[in-house]
């Protein structure tokens, strides 16, 4: 369960298939609305919607709050290295974009803080998902972790998120989209399904490796909500992030 929650997966946007349509179903928007509305004739083919704008997510900047190295242990000594791991899809047919991406240098992606520590990153930040038209919209995760390993051992487990991503269900189903298979009420129940399946699979890879998770997002942003680039604040118990919205109309 995430710590730190935006929206959710039935706001993504979403309609009937343009040959069914029928009084009352085509002011539908979003997913949740459009299963509701249909379930006493399923299965019924969905349309998702698609951004007319292109749209991206970085992480723009980290902090780790005080007063919680009583709960934590000493999570926060100067010693200790954080680290992120985020995946995001949306429902175009594209695989789970993974930060940071197997093969990253883990001196590209751990940072050394202390609590109260704020750290922005270069740029716009770390990519998290890449500017580009959204179909239904953006789903992403981030799991804040803490590590004692050595660079080896991190660099391992990153593959191994990799690998749990590219195996999963959530990557399957995401294929089948992408042939073109009609879509209804219960493949997006499965695809649901999917990626909270996929997010507990990958916190149990990180607790394997004996880290210690720090804080856990988890933000939905249908392809038809208004969309501006700029930042955007979200506060855990223990750490805020900083979201930068890219491109937009």
């Amino acid at each position: 369960m995430s710590f730190i929650h935006q929206g959710n997966f039935g706001a993504l946007s979403a309609g009937v298939a343009p040959h069914l349509q029928r009084a009352g179903l085509d002011s539908l928007t979003q997913l949740q609305q459009v299963v509701e509305a249909t379930r006493a004739i399923q299965p019924v083919s969905l349309q998702f919607r698609t951004s007319k704008d292109r749209r991206g997510l970085a992480l723009g900047a980290l902090e780790l709050k005080r007063g919680f190295e009583g709960i934590l242990g000493d999570l926060f000594d100067a010693q200790n290295e954080v680290y992120f791991v985020s995946w995001a899809w949306d429902l175009s047919g594209e695989g789970p974009f993974l930060h940071p991406a197997d093969g990253t240098s883990p001196g590209d992606f751990c940072l050394k803080m202390t609590a109260g520590d704020v750290r922005r990153l270069l740029g716009a930040g770390a990519l998290l998902f890449p500017p580009r038209r959204v179909t239904a919209g953006i789903a992403v995760r981030i799991m804040l972790w803490e590590s004692d390993h050595d660079a080896k051992h991190l660099g391992e487990t990153i593959t191994s998120v990799a690998s749990t991503i590219a195996t999963s269900k959530l990557s399957n189903l995401l294929q089948m989209v992408a042939l073109g298979t009609a879509v209804t009420g219960a493949t997006v129940a499965l695809i649901a399904q999917a990626a909270a399946e996929l997010s507990s699979a990958i916190g149990t890879v990180l607790k394997a490796s004996s880290d210690d998770c720090v804080d856990f997002y988890e933000g939905y942003y249908p392809a038809e909500a208004p969309w501006t680039a700029g930042e955007e604040r979200h506060e855990g118990a223990s750490s805020a992030i900083t979201l930068t919205r890219l491109g937009g109309g």
